[in-house]
């Protein structure tokens, strides 16, 4: 089964520049999951699934907290909060796009896209 949480906005001071870090950039998530619900729940409970307001709080947590400089070291480590949270994700796809106004050419935005399996680690 896949679940999706798309176009999540906040805004976060992550950047190498100090007007970045200062001010605060938008930032969109697109993430998608891959999970498998435990045999015999195929229920109507919440409890018996993924919660979709989970994942979002995941995404939230680490991108409205501490600073980081690289846009890479941020969707990684939103990746890794939501494999620590949620034992049922078996993979998981992340888009993150940073509006940057500053940046040459004036982009809509600029961001990155990672895909990641569990590792017997995770």
């Amino acid at each position: 089964m896949r679940m999706f949480v798309n176009n999540l906005a906040f805004v976060g001071h992550h950047g190498v520049y100090e007007e970045e870090q200062r001010d605060g950039r938008r930032f969109e998530v697109d993430l998608e999951v891959q999970f498998e619900r435990p045999e015999g729940t195929e229920t109507d409970a919440l409890e018996d699934t993924l919660d979709y307001r989970g994942l979002a709080e995941a995404i939230l947590d680490v991108g409205k907290g501490p600073s980081r400089q690289l846009i890479e070291r941020l969707g990684a480590e939103i990746l890794q909060t939501v494999f620590e949270r949620f034992s049922v994700v078996q993979a998981a796809e992340l888009t993150l796009r940073k509006y940057a106004p500053d940046v040459p050419g004036s982009p809509d935005c600029v961001g990155i896209r990672i895909n990641r399996t569990r590792s017997e680690d995770d």
